[in-house]
């Protein structure tokens, strides 16, 4: 079962004709910059800023509304819509801007509008799937992680810091940041600290180096389909003008064997006539 499903933040079925699924995706972008303003409302009212952004609000409201009514106007199952995106429902209802909720009550609404967040959190956790699912990413990204603690684990050992410190100072260093905050002070740290660094730019080179080629793997083959869509354009212009040329020739032939059916009759009358006037002579 989809959680989004569940959620009631399922967005447009994908059974759903091209107009709903196109017009729905074009609100998807509207909403998402909704919720970044929603977000930053939130982060306004706990730092106690005092400007009005009531007006905000009704923009917000409008945004969602808009969607909720211009897809149920769009799709062919409207209960299926319904019943998929109840929570979208639920916002609207209850972040009518005219209705006063007070303060709290406010923000606990503006607040339960974020769940439409997870909606682009799983078209983003499919993303991040694939990319782990190719050139086994996955099993590297273990490997670093599993380096990372081990390798916090005996910088603090050798260094006789805390666990913590020593898995921030692998991270720092593995991802060549090396904010210097934390440093080997001992003579083995030093040397740890060099093999660490030298084996974890392999490693995060690996890391990038992956998700580099998923990406441009991923425009290679959009160029294909296009390359591919083009020749097939192609191939159906050259089938169509193939049979227009075929057409053609045979109208040109049957043209041609009236015309020489015509002289031949016209020969035989002239041969008839000359043989009767031979006859008369």
């Amino acid at each position: 079962m989809d959680f989004k499903v569940i959620l009631g933040i399922a967005g447009v079925h994908y059974r759903e004709n091209a107009r709903a699924k196109r017009i729905g995706g074009q609100f998807e972008v509207l909403v998402l910059l909704a919720l970044f303003a929603v977000f930053v409302q939130l982060l306004m009212f706990y730092s106690g800023s005092d400007v009005d952004t009531s007006w905000v609000s009704t923009i917000i409201w409008f945004v969602f509304a808009a969607e909720l009514g211009v897809n149920l106007f769009n799709v062919n199952d409207r209960w299926r819509y319904l019943r998929q995106n109840w929570m979208n429902v639920v916002i609207v209802l209850l972040a009518f801007p005219w209705i006063n909720w007070g303060s709290d009550w406010a923000v606990i609404v503006r607040s339960l509008r974020l769940v439409l967040f997870l909606r682009f959190f799983a078209h983003f956790y499919k993303d991040v799937s694939a990319i782990l699912k190719r050139h086994k990413l996955g099993q590297i990204l273990i490997g670093a992680a599993f380096l990372i603690v081990a390798s916090g684990g005996l910088f603090a050992y050798l260094e006789e810091r805390d666990l913590v410190d020593g898995i921030w100072y692998a991270i720092v260093t593995v991802t060549t940041v090396g904010y210097g905050d934390v440093v080997p002070m001992s003579e083995n740290g030093r040397i740890f600290g060099t093999f660490l660094i030298l084996f974890g730019v392999v490693l995060f080179s690996l890391v990038t180096a992956n998700i580099s080629a998923f990406l441009i793997g991923s425009g290679q083959k959009q160029q294909e389909k296009d390359i591919l869509n083009y020749v097939r354009k192609m191939e159906e212009r050259l089938e169509l003008q193939t049979v227009e040329n075929q057409e053609q020739v045979e109208k040109i032939i049957k043209h041609m064997t009236k015309e020489i059916q015509a002289l031949k009759s016209q020969l035989q009358e002239a041969e008839i006539k000359c043989s009767d006037e031979e006859k008369s002579k």
